[in-house]
């Protein structure tokens, strides 16, 4: 690893091949086997290594959080002739070794979390000139940083290779690894994967268990092994990086015998939202889905293999909260958005609400991610509503119209500094509540977090500026003075926040929401692509529900309809339809005769309102509810087309008496609200829910209910 052109593939090539190549910068990642670094155990057990090769552009350390598992061994790379400063961004790589190290030591059971993989610092085209640096001062860095070693390497001469596979023999911990037991199903698999990677004839690299069943017969007509015996096999190249499974839309298992495609195409997803004309940092869905952006990692594949590429690639940012997706309810468009590449700046919006900074916050360690991690957790709780993202900057609303929101305030090697701020009418409450759960999302990742509460002069009421309470306290003095009027101020110390139990429980509800937020998301896009390959007819939808109650209005708009539209289905609802100027209101009204659904959200003010209709109140109302009654006394296929959801009070109170004795979804406990909308979304597209494609996912949402 190292930062972009410092010879890291030039030098992988060379100790694979034993040979030189000249090499582009690399896109994403690769791996190669070293037969070098070869060996045997006392025990008998046979050891090979595994190099991989990532990419340095700044981009691409998106990606590399994704995949930087537990490493062994790593090699950081720098071109010792920089004249500027050689060893720019190493510091940066250091702090991802420690963090994953520590990460997986954890995962281990050390509490210490003293595990860090063995690190050498590699000098590489050393043949291009004089290093910048002497030997002592560099000496002096692996000594201050705890590496294991220093070495001068060309990869064109063939300088220092010895010397660093002899360094890469000793320090890899072979005696300590847990040896796992193979068998020649496994031997015979990793050799065909080896094959089909070195070879330029390929055909096919995604295969299904029967296709690969197929292929190893062919290798060996005698050969016998079971179907069970071959999985667990690919189980265990998956875990050293050979392979990857993958699904398809319809829940099929499928095995992808170069993974570094995977990771090269998430690459270029993100290459390509950086690239967005309008600094949106976004992707088209439909255009990407439908194979329209040109990654040449999809070059040659056929199609049913692009469709499980693209597919897997969205679903792996989805998991990792690397980017959310976002449906125009005019145009009913999605998007990808992927915080990290906005560009767009945050405009003057007019009559916008004066906001107040409050608590900042300096996190170190792989922060990759971290800035987009927040910004989709947080607008996946059931409080906070996303209503907005600049570059670096993302905005949220509670209840009727308080804004919270966060920024980041600058960014270094390894290290970002972030800003909660809100305005001026947020109670304190509503505060705590963002900042506890901003604060618990951030601790799930191995960071080091600092928190620096806003300081203010008692005497001229003027605010201590950040940067100096962050180096004031990063020394170790707790006091500094007032750049206004010279007053002597205590900086504050950093404690826990202490909530109570109420408080507390609040944000571990929250905090579970927005992880079941993140499986409902993964499983209505497998939803809707699972509908789309099967052709199934894309639903149009009418949402009938009663104007007057603030909290129930947001929930339809910003709930059931979006994650109605997420899911590709086709809403109308009069919020969006007649929100344009010049909209047609007749045409709305004949859209909503024509709809193939009808939703009809029940509450005890929806029945008052049906029951009290007046035709003073406007065509558009009377017509609705005409509708409505004219499918429920229709034939059967049309009462089927009309949902009813229960979102306050009972069935007899809420639904009107046509609906009575209709089975509904029950959307009243917070809690139950995947399900239930998973469950409507099924509905909505005749899905049966035992499907095969779709049983697992509705049984993970029962799981959690």
């Amino acid at each position: 690893m190292g930062d972009s052109g410092v010879g890291k593939t030039g030098l992988g090539w060379r100790l694979a091949h034993g040979e030189f190549k000249e090499h582009s910068s690399t896109h994403g990642q690769q791996f190669w086997v070293l037969e070098e670094l070869h060996t045997r155990r006392k025990d008998g057990t046979e050891c090979e290594a595994v190099l991989w090769d990532l990419a340095g552009q700044p981009d691409y350390r998106l990606i590399h959080a994704l995949f930087l598992d537990d490493a062994d061994l790593a090699l950081v790379l720098f071109d010792p002739t920089d004249s500027r400063d050689p060893l720019h961004g190493v510091e940066f790589w250091l702090k991802q070794l420690r963090a994953n190290g520590t990460s997986q030591a954890q995962h281990r059971g050390q509490q210490d979390g003293s595990k860090t993989s063995a690190t050498v610092l590699v000098a590489a085209r050393c043949d291009r000139g004089m290093p910048t640096l002497t030997q002592e001062e560099l000496d002096a860095f692996v000594r201050n940083r705890g590496l294991r070693g220093y070495v001068r390497t060309s990869a064109k001469r063939g300088e220092g290779l010895d010397e660093l596979l002899k360094c890469m023999k000793s320090l890899i911990p072979w005696e300590e690894k847990a040896a796992t037991v193979t068998t020649i199903t496994f031997k015979r698999i990793k050799d065909h994967v080896l094959a089909l990677k070195e070879s330029t004839r390929r055909k096919k690299v995604i295969l299904s268990p029967a296709e690969l069943r197929q292929r190893l017969m062919k290798t060996q007509h005698r050969w016998k092994f079971t179907d069970a015996e071959m999985i667990t096999a690919v189980g265990h190249l998956e875990n050293y990086g050979y392979v990857k499974r993958l699904h398809t839309s319809k829940g099929e298992e499928r095995i992808l015998l170069a993974p570094e495609l995977l990771n090269n195409l998430a690459a270029s997803f993100v290459v390509e939202g950086r690239a967005n004309p309008k600094g949106l940092g976004s992707l088209e869905e439909k255009r990407l889905l439908d194979g329209n952006y040109s990654f040449r990692e999809l070059d040659g594949l056929a199609q049913d293999e692009q469709d499980i590429l693209l597919d897997s690639a969205t679903l792996l940012f989805i998991e990792h909260h690397v980017c959310f997706r976002e449906t125009d309810p005019l145009t009913q468009q999605s998007y990808l958005v992927f915080p990290e590449l906005i560009n767009l700046k945050k405009p003057m919006l007019e009559n916008e609400k004066p906001t107040e900074d409050s608590v900042a916050y300096t996190v170190a360690g792989p922060t990759e991610n971290v800035f987009a991690s927040l910004v989709v957790l947080l607008g996946y709780t059931h409080t906070f509503t996303r209503t907005n993202q600049w570059q670096n900057h993302a905005r949220y609303e509670v209840g009727d119209g308080l804004v919270c929101g966060f920024r980041q305030a600058a960014e270094r090697d390894g290290e970002l500094d972030l800003v909660l701020y809100f305005c001026r009418d947020v109670p304190e409450r509503v505060r705590m509540l963002f900042q506890s759960l901003f604060e618990n999302f951030l601790a799930r990742r191995n960071l080091t977090v600092m928190r620096y509460e806003p300081v203010v002069c008692g005497k001229c009421r003027h605010p201590l500026d950040r940067s100096v309470v962050r180096q004031r306290m990063k020394e170790g003095r707790m006091f500094a003075c007032c750049n206004e009027c010279g007053q002597r101020l205590s900086l504050p110390k950093e404690e826990p926040i202490q909530l109570t139990r109420e408080q507390q429980a609040q944000v571990d509800a929250q905090r579970q929401a927005a992880d079941e937020r993140t499986r409902f998301e993964q499983a209505i896009f497998r939803v809707q692509n699972y509908a789309t390959e099967q052709g199934i007819r894309v639903p149009e939808c009418f949402i009938s529900y009663a104007w007057g109650v603030k909290e129930h209005e947001r929930w339809v708009e910003k709930s059931l309809a979006k994650d109605l539209q997420k899911a590709g289905i086709d809403v109308i609802l009069d919020r969006w339809e007649n929100a344009r100027v010049g909209a047609s209101v007749s045409r709305f009204v004949q859209r909503i005769g024509r709809a193939s659904h009808v939703i009809v959200v029940g509450t005890p003010f929806y029945v008052e309102k049906y029951e009290n209709k007046n035709p003073e109140r406007g065509y558009v109302v009377a017509a609705e509810f005409d509708i409505v009654s004219n499918r429920m006394i229709g034939t059967e296929s049309e009462k089927n087309s009309v949902l009813p959801i229960l979102l306050d009070g009972e069935k007899a109170t809420s639904f009107p008496v046509l609906l009575h004795d209709r089975i509904y979804a029950d959307f009243r406990k917070e809690e139950d609200y995947f399900l239930a909308a998973f469950d409507l979304i099924l509905s909505l597209y005749a899905i049966a829910p035992n499907d095969p494609a779709v049983a697992d996912l509705r049984e993970s949402f029962d799981e959690w209910s």
